[in-house]
């Protein structure tokens, strides 16, 4: 694969995260809706849109041959972890919910190192760790002043389950390179189906606005649809461990976005989740060697206040110890 073709998968990616960008401000417009009749016109919406395109280029040979694992798995992936947001952030706040599903890509970076050819490497964990402090940030301080209440708490854990379901997705795609995207709107269709059931037997039908129903499909088309097949290109031929770190800076426009149509209000920890995203992308896009080269300067700096000499050159040391640290503070 030549690297042209790699960048250009690689931009699709990113055209997927400059949708998912929007989505949260989307969702928060809905969610109003009972939780079955959203999805179903959410992923019909994405279904029509993909059906369509398949039409048009005679490729339905294609998607109708997939064994029933593929289904199976793509349904899982895409349409459970739709429902854990969109059902989660009915419970607890958008911004929140959007963030904490944002470990995906820690759960997408940590299942694809398992597959053959592929490796973790330690710029990609400081990285994600450093996503993982965001979260902290922006929801630690109330947490410890009110307590974890029950409707947050079922929100967060549906935010967390949604994130693994999608980071184990994003492997799976990247071990079945030749799955045609346009699959990404047949589990969509199928998902449309089961909500449908699911919305006769379980919920009262709720008469759309029309701005809630716009919104339903315009996210349909979007986050659920076009995104995904964008995203799914981008895992399978483009830089899969960049698209995952990348997708925190999508989440400071996100926040943005939240905070300027108010559906967030203004915090210190807010900034400073974002700050860390940031941070966690800058380190996970270094060079290996580079990163490991200023981890040893950091670590192998003597702070000022401290003599020069250090505790190995005084009369009383061991040489097995000086011989252990200076083989901890070297390891690759």
């Amino acid at each position: 694969m030549n690297n042209q073709h790699t960048r250009r998968a690689t931009l699709f990616g990113l055209g997927a995260l400059a949708m998912w960008t929007v989505e949260p401000l989307l969702i928060s417009s809905v969610n109003d809706l009972p939780i079955f009749e959203l999805l179903t016109i959410i992923f019909f919406s994405s279904f029509a849109i993909t059906a369509v395109r398949i039409t048009l280029n005679k490729r339905w040979h294609l998607v109708l041959k997939q064994s029933a694992y593929i289904w199976l798995a793509g349904f899982v992936g895409i349409c459970l972890s739709d429902f854990a947001y969109v059902y989660g952030s009915q419970y607890a706040p958008i911004a929140h919910v959007d963030l904490i599903d944002y470990i995906w890509p820690c759960m997408g970076i940590f299942f694809t190192s398992l597959l053959p050819k592929e490796k973790l490497k330690p710029q990609h964990l400081v990285g994600g760790l450093m996503g993982f402090a965001g979260i902290y940030f922006l929801i630690g301080p109330e947490l410890h002043a009110q307590g974890i209440s029950g409707d947050y708490m079922f929100g967060y854990i549906l935010a967390i389950v949604g994130a693994i379901f999608w980071g184990g997705y994003t492997a799976f795609t990247r071990y079945h390179l030749a799955l045609p995207t346009e699959m990404v709107g047949m589990y969509c269709g199928l998902g449309a189906v089961v909500c449908f059931i699911l919305h006769l037997n379980t919920e009262s039908f709720v008469m759309p606005t029309l701005e809630q129903g716009g919104l339903s499909v315009l996210t349909g088309i979007t986050g659920a649809g076009l995104a995904y097949q964008l995203w799914d290109y981008g895992v399978k031929h483009g830089e899969v461990y960049l698209l995952n770190l990348l997708t925190y800076v999508a989440r400071i426009f996100a926040m943005v976005l939240l905070v300027i149509m108010g559906k967030e209000p203004f915090s210190w920890g807010l900034v400073a989740a974002c700050g860390l995203a940031s941070l966690g992308v800058l380190v996970s896009t270094m060079d290996t060697k580079l990163f490991m080269a200023w981890l040893e300067k950091i670590y192998s700096t003597t702070p000022e206040y401290l003599p020069e000499t250090t505790c190995f050159e005084s009369e009383n040391y061991e040489p097995e110890a000086k011989e252990a640290y200076s083989s901890s503070s070297h390891l690759a």
